[in-house]
């Protein structure tokens, strides 16, 4: 099946036909699922020619790799764009926050080390 339009695309997504919604409605519960769905909160965008998904990363400043998906393309097609956007944003954080991770775990153990030390004992 060709995705030409949110409201095909949300069908998809819910592999049933929600005969009801409007466009933007559809573009609106799409954007809202890809972003509660993602492991990092990918982006979700569509305009005449298709549709952009992005990946995502808090506490970054870096933009993502967008994929834009021309109407007409397949569920397969917008699976993988989504899941390589998904790994870009996952990917984005951890280059982003791991340091800070690690300084953090370092700083809370130089203000217990003591304590460590107390029980080696």
């Amino acid at each position: 099946m060709k995705i030409n339009n949110c409201r095909d695309l949300w069908n998809a997504l819910m592999g049933t036909e929600v005969t009801s919604y409007l466009e933007e409605e559809a573009k609106a519960a799409v954007e809202k699922s890809v972003f509660k769905y993602t492991e990092c909160g990918c982006c979700f965008s569509a305009d005449e020619g298709g549709v952009t998904v992005a990946g995502y990363s808090e506490g970054s400043d870096y933009d993502h790799f967008p994929y834009y998906l021309k109407w007409g393309f397949t569920m397969e097609e917008f699976n993988e764009a989504l899941h390589e956007a998904d790994l870009d944003g996952v990917h984005g954080w951890h280059m982003e926050n791991d340091e800070d991770l690690v300084r953090v775990v370092d700083e809370n153990y130089e203000d217990h080390k003591d304590k460590d030390e107390q029980t080696d004992d």
